[in-house]
């Protein structure tokens, strides 16, 4: 029994090695087909040896060791062991088939094991600002129904986020690993900064506040401008232009610092900021009230605190309703 198990691995290695003759190749397939375990051992080494074929690898390896390995797995229900030795001829020729299809199989489970994860990540918001850590180390502090998308590309050492909505960021600068965001059409290259983007769909403007360090802001056809720290860009995307301003607003940050500060500021503009922060909805009954101004500061302070404020400083009536808080007085020159 053991010198016909023998002589059929024998056979087998000459077919797959295209030598066998014809009465060989019947005299196998005739085998194969006799039990089921036979036909499914010659499938196996058929596939051994195409996967060892397709491979050009130049590795010293232990081909003895893997083609035991191999068969032990595939005959580890037979109590038989004398049928895993292979003293013909085209034994070595299976050993190093085995073996290289074993090396192949195993190295690529390790690479999927061992390579590092892809750096990418997404946050989104809706009526909560978010401060989050992307892969990279740096901090992004998202304001409302707002979303970003971060990517790494390995390849071009690009650290890539989208940016749609508003969001503050603090970078981690690394030289060799670029950090470019991208806004609408407007991208920020990052010079070792912590600066705010503020790209909301609906807007026409895309505005970028440094807080410290950096930032080159452009378009893929405009060179765009350079700002440092306490410095402001505005793109038009109507008008495809850039423009800077010298001193930046701080309450653009407001809704990550939680102060609000007005300085002589028309009431019509403190409403709407409040408005934004607070997602509220506070209107002034007579339009001569926008003219009016307010220089006081606010620091995390309630809603109702901050309309109970303005009220008193400026002499109005508050109203509040189901739809919102009404402002009205008689206005200012």
């Amino acid at each position: 029994m053991k010198e016909e198990l023998n002589d059929i691995d024998d056979l087998i290695g000459k077919v797959l090695a295209g030598e066998a003759t014809v009465e060989e190749k019947q005299r196998v397939e005739q085998w194969a087909g006799e039990r089921p375990e036979n036909g499914q051992y010659f499938r196996h080494l058929t596939t051994i040896f195409k996967k060892a074929g397709a491979e050009q690898i130049q590795l010293q390896f232990d081909t003895d060791a893997a083609w035991s390995n191999v068969k032990r797995q595939l005959h580890s229900k037979n109590e038989n062991n004398s049928r895993f030795l292979f003293p013909g001829s085209y034994a070595p020729l299976l050993r190093i088939a085995a073996g290289i299809a074993f090396l192949v199989g195993s190295a690529f489970f390790v690479y999927q094991w061992l390579r590092p994860s892809a750096q990418v990540a997404s946050i989104v918001t809706d009526k909560k600002t978010v401060q989050d850590t992307l892969p990279d180390g740096s901090t992004a502090f998202l304001n409302k129904r707002s979303s970003l998308a971060y990517e790494y590309n390995a390849k071009e050492k690009t650290r890539k986020v989208t940016l749609r909505g508003e969001g503050f960021f603090d970078v981690k600068h690394e030289a060799e690993k670029q950090f470019i965001l991208e806004a609408q059409e407007v991208l920020v290259k990052d010079i070792g900064t912590t600066f705010n983007v503020r790209a909301y769909p609906e807007s026409d403007t895309v505005e970028v506040i440094v807080q410290s360090g950096e930032v080159q802001i452009y378009t893929v056809e405009n060179i765009g401008i350079h700002l440092a720290e306490g410095e402001a860009g505005i793109y038009s995307r109507r008008l495809h232009s850039f423009y800077k301003l010298e001193r930046a607003d701080t309450n653009v940050l407001a809704y990550k610092t939680g102060l609000l500060s007005f300085n002589g500021t028309y009431l019509r503009s403190v409403v709407e900021k409040i408005n934004d922060i607070y997602d509220a909805n506070i209107t002034l009954d007579n339009p001569a009230l926008a003219a009016c101004r307010l220089t006081v500061n606010f620091q995390g302070d309630s809603l109702d605190t901050i309309v109970d404020v303005i009220s008193e400083t400026l002499k109005l009536t508050v109203t509040r309703n189901k739809d919102g808080i009404v402002l009205s007085g008689p206005g200012c020159n």
